[in-house]
């Protein structure tokens, strides 16, 4: 059975050779898969490996995103707007590779959200160890994310003709706006999020099913999940699922604007499982993408995610 993960150690991009120095999400594949490698070496038995994904198509990218967006990307000032530099953090004396130049390394991140849901279609479970910019909207770039993979994908694959239906599952800290907006009244894409009421974005849009948790409810978080999951599976059976597996609510999130959700690693490891298993019992295609999670340690919700998928694959093949 080939390996349901998509990765190129490419996706662990030098930043200092475009000048900045802005504490973005690390390269949490690369650290996955030396603890996956880890655990290999402990059972005596083969590191899982991956497969390596081609850079999206332009015409792809067109399915989703409007000529003169694309075209600005050309331009330095638009990526300042989308990645909110200050002075300290973008130092373009510094650079050796012109910030526009940025958008090769996005093109194959998105390539592997592709690559992942393809797979996901005949290997049952898949994951990218990178992407999920759920933030971007057809007309510009915001919230770190330039592209929208995600959106990408699916469209990609329904023009295709290998899905007609999908869904989104989003559990990033931050509400899928992006996903959101790209999707409203589309009823072949049904697009499920929980989320932050308090935090980032201020103006939220409208999914199918939104579920805001407040800062005083995060001890429901399960609930909240659990609830929606089962909503969603009763307005919709997709052909394929793309869970947006945020590590952002995790405790050791460094980023300041997650303080309004600070859950543990069990209930990170519960929700993961929770997600995988129930599209692996009912037999749907299932893609995940890391989406967001800031510092040092938010590697560890996406091992165990990562983890729970492979021990789930073996056993999730779809004829």
């Amino acid at each position: 059975m080939p390996s349901p993960l998509i990765y190129s150690p490419k996706y662990n991009t030098d930043l200092s050779l475009y000048g900045v120095d802005k504490p973005f999400a690390l390269d949490r594949g690369e650290q996955v898969l030396a603890k996956l490698k880890e655990d290999a070496l402990a059972a005596a038995v083969p590191a899982p490996s991956y497969n390596l994904p081609q850079p999206i198509y332009d015409e792809y990218v067109r399915l989703v995103h409007t000529p003169e967006y694309l075209e600005s990307l050309a331009q330095t000032q638009t990526w300042l707007e989308i990645f909110e530099f200050s002075e300290q953090e973008y130092q373009p004396e510094k650079a050796q590779i012109a910030l526009p130049e940025l958008i090769h390394d996005l093109r194959l991140k998105c390539g592997g959200t592709l690559a992942a849901a393809d797979l996901a279609l005949t290997s049952g479970l898949a994951a990218n160890l990178g992407g999920g910019y759920h933030h971007a909207f057809p007309d510009r770039g915001r919230g770190f994310c330039v592209l929208h993979d995600i959106a990408i994908a699916i469209k990609s694959l329904q023009t295709k003709g290998k899905i007609r239906t999908a869904m989104t599952v989003d559990l990033d800290f931050h509400q899928g706006d992006g996903t959101a907006l790209i999707f409203a009244g589309n009823e072949s894409v049904f697009t499920f999020s929980v989320h932050s009421q308090e935090g980032w974005p201020d103006e939220k849009q409208v999914s199918d099913l939104d579920l805001p948790i407040r800062e005083s409810d995060s001890h429901l978080y399960m609930e909240y999940v659990e609830k929606g999951l089962k909503e969603s599976l009763r307005r919709m059976t997709p052909d394929l699922v793309i869970y947006v597996a945020g590590s952002d609510p995790y405790e050791k999130d460094v980023l300041p604007g997650t303080k309004f959700l600070r859950l543990p690693l069990e209930t990170m490891k519960e929700r993961d499982f929770y997600v995988i298993d129930t599209f692996a019992h009912l037999g749907i295609p299932l893609a995940m993408v890391f989406a967001g999670g800031y510092g040092p340690h938010v590697w560890e919700v996406h091992y165990w995610a990562v983890r729970r998928l492979l021990e789930k694959a073996s056993g999730a093949h779809l004829s």
